[in-house]
């Protein structure tokens, strides 16, 4: 990697905990909670899905407070989901970062309290972020993180039965896939005035999928933004199943045992790597699709997934 893409990425996460940090000391939650919830959110992991967002905002416009603030909402909730993930209920984690879980900590009472808080501060880190930014368009997106993503997602794989591998790359778009997604999409998206629910159907919103056919009424620039958000969709769904194949194949050749089923459940290693260029190049392939912004540190952030 890069000097410059090094810096860039530090700046970002600088940013990104300051913010994260003045949220929880601002909310209105006793001392010794505000101490759980920072626990639980520092010191941080890669802050992927914020500097994601960030990013794609830059190709559009410079992100400004209202972004920061709504790529901390991605990451809270981001935080939330491994909270819950590592209880013994679920996948009864005793580790995570280097350090204890959050319920190996303060109790599980406290750790499940410290996730459903987490949850309600990033919905409104998103929600108070659009209306500062007057802009009501990302709404539309970040549904990608319920029945259409991350909790359902994490529903199949603790209960779901993945039968293929199939059925394991469906799991992995909603559990990590779709957050991801959301942070591409609504980055490019959150600086623009552009309404997305006057011109596309209620049918794309939903299933999260942009219809990029021509729409009757649709301007020029509308088709083409339109378009430009699609990419920034399907870059999501690319990078976002190359990240949870990187943990699966670092995971192997660490000789770690999994929690879970793993793309090794199915192929072999030369198999994995191979899947996982192919989605970690589906996702560069989209960066050529007319972007004006400078999509050098995209690139850059891609490639720190390729295992030779």
């Amino acid at each position: 990697m890069s000097v410059k893409f090094d810096a860039r990425m530090r700046e970002w996460r600088e940013q990104i905990d300051a913010n994260l940090k003045k949220t929880i000391e601002l909310s209105a939650y006793p001392a010794d909670f505000r101490e759980v919830l920072d626990y639980a959110v520092f010191p941080g992991g890669k802050r992927l899905r914020p500097i994601l967002f960030l990013e794609w905002h830059s190709l559009f416009a410079p992100p400004g407070q209202a972004a920061l603030d709504f790529a901390c909402g991605l990451e809270l909730m981001h935080c939330f989901s491994l909270i819950h993930d590592d209880m013994p209920c679920i996948d009864n984690d005793d580790m995570r970062r280097g350090k204890p879980t959050v319920h190996k900590k303060y109790g599980e009472g406290k750790a499940l309290l410290a996730g459903d808080a987490l949850l309600d501060m990033a919905y409104n880190c998103m929600m108070n972020a659009c209306f500062a930014a007057g802009n009501g368009n990302p709404f539309y997106f970040y549904r990608l993180c319920g029945e259409n993503g991350i909790i359902h997602g994490e529903y199949l794989d603790v209960y779901g039965k993945c039968r293929s591998i199939e059925d394991l790359i469906s799991m992995y778009k909603k559990k990590t896939g779709a957050i991801i997604e959301c942070a591409c999409a609504v980055g490019y998206l959150f600086a623009q005035k552009f309404d997305v629910k006057s011109i596309l159907p209620v049918t794309w919103l939903e299933n999260g999928k942009p219809l990029i056919e021509y729409i009757e009424g649709m301007t020029d620039d509308e088709r083409t933004n339109v378009k430009l958000i699609g990419g920034a969709l399907r870059f999501g769904e690319s990078f976002g199943i190359a990240f949870q194949l990187y943990d699966d194949l670092s995971e192997y050749v660490a000789g770690e045992k999994s929690d879970g089923t793993t793309v090794m459940d199915y192929i072999d290693l030369d198999e994995a790597k191979k899947l996982l260029n192919h989605y970690l190049n589906g996702a560069i392939s989209v960066l050529d699709s007319g972007y004006n912004g400078n999509t050098e540190y995209l690139r850059e952030l891609t490639e720190k997934f390729v295992i030779v």
